[in-house]
């Protein structure tokens, strides 16, 4: 049975959130793939109208501008809170894409890709993350997909300490799971 939706822009993004978050957090939990990131926003209202029950929808920024970010979430809210009619939900901007989840720790990152970063590349890189992770001389999809497949308990441990994630497994944990569950999910981590 599922407790809960989890909207995401596509295929890869499942993949990275579905790598990094704890495994028992994601029992009953079901990913979308909204194909765009409009597709996403307009199929978590409609899961929320029709399902009635937790929706996190996580989507790209697309931008680093504070601003920006504020005022498309504050749209966001306002055009879920009708639709959600009292179901639990929560709409997360990765900022400026998912990726960045990668760029948790620049020494982890570059030994990843097998590569030291200046000062100024690195600021750039927190930026635009795909730029940055596409200089890995196999490419952006392949450096993900090889990351996602020699996830170390280690590796893993420090991407869940990206505020991203940590947003995630705080919804989900108070959203879907009971306090059993969240105690021995805490204590695994």
């Amino acid at each position: 049975m599922t407790k809960a939706y989890i909207v995401v822009e596509g295929p890869s993004d499942a993949e990275i959130l579905r790598a990094l978050l704890d495994k028992t957090l994601l029992e009953d939990v079901k990913f979308i793939n909204g194909e765009g990131k409009y597709g996403a926003e307009t199929m978590a209202r409609s899961l929320l109208l029709d399902r009635h029950i937790p929706v996190l929808l996580v989507i790209d920024a697309d931008t680093s501008n504070p601003e920006a970010i504020r005022s498309y979430q504050q749209d966001l809210e306002f055009l879920t809170r009708s639709a959600a009619m009292g179901a639990p939900y929560k709409i997360l901007q990765a900022v400026p894409t998912i990726e960045v989840v990668f760029l948790q720790d620049r020494t982890l990152f570059e030994q990843l890709i097998n590569r030291q970063f200046s000062d100024l590349e690195w600021q750039l890189g927190q930026k635009h993350p795909k730029e940055l992770i596409n200089q890995s001389p196999e490419g952006a999809t392949s450096f993900i997909k090889a990351t996602l497949s020699n996830l170390t308990d280690s590796m893993r441990h420090t991407f869940r300490q990206h505020p991203l994630i940590q947003e995630i497994t705080a919804f989900l944990t108070t959203q879907v799971h009971s306090s059993d569950t969240v105690t021995s999910v805490h204590n695994a981590s």
